[in-house]
């Protein structure tokens, strides 16, 4: 009887195809764990944009000033401060309101317009601004208020998204100028970092 000899893989063959598929897989996670955080800091950046252009667009409408605030925490529908933003943040007519308050508020008449939920992923958002348009004053804010001729409560402000983890170089910078109008922090050769309102590159973690 005629024997056949089995056919395979020998012991080197096999060792050098594992080589290189863990070649392959150290080259390939970190790309695609990278993927994966610009996809969702560019998420939340564009969420953020629709939520102020959503309020300037329902100011200029004339019903009432619309404000954006921080959630005060994140299953709840009222405001919280400036350390609040990673709560998620809300859209709301803003009938009852007062110059320069601390913290906006929701109540009375005042009706909401969206909200958004708690950010994903350890990003932080932090919001600074000033009502004079310069850099001496610039403070911590805790909403954005727009007014019906479309221009914003701050003057000149930002609000800057962290991402935690890449540093200041991966994250935004979402500057609103005099007029109310929403741009994105540009970045020069000088500086990896998105430039704020006020020209100053970003500091993130």
């Amino acid at each position: 009887m005629e024997r056949k000899s089995a056919k395979g893989f020998s012991l080197l063959e096999l060792l050098i195809t594992v080589a290189i598929a863990g070649i392959l897989l150290g080259i390939g996670v970190p790309g695609f764990g990278n993927l994966i955080k610009e996809s969702r800091i560019s998420s939340q950046y564009n969420s953020l944009v629709g939520s102020l252009y959503q309020a300037r667009s329902e100011a200029i409408k004339g019903a009432a000033y619309v404000t954006v605030c921080p959630k005060s925490s994140p299953g709840a529908n009222s405001c919280g401060g400036a350390n609040d933003w990673e709560n998620g943040w809300i859209v709301f007519l803003d009938r009852n309101n007062s110059a320069n308050e601390a913290n906006a508020a929701i109540n009375g008449s005042d009706e909401i317009i969206s909200v958004k939920p708690q950010l994903k992923g350890g990003n932080t958002i932090s919001a600074i601004g000033s009502t004079t348009n310069t850099v001496t004053n610039v403070q911590t804010v805790s909403y954005v208020r727009y007014l019906q001729n479309g221009a914003s409560s701050l003057s000149t402000g930002s609000i800057i998204i962290c991402d935690e983890t890449r540093g200041s170089a991966d994250s935004r910078a979402l500057n609103i100028v005099q007029t109310g109008d929403i741009r994105r922090g540009a970045i020069t050769s000088a500086n990896p970092a998105p430039l704020d309102a006020f020209n100053r590159p970003i500091v993130c973690p």
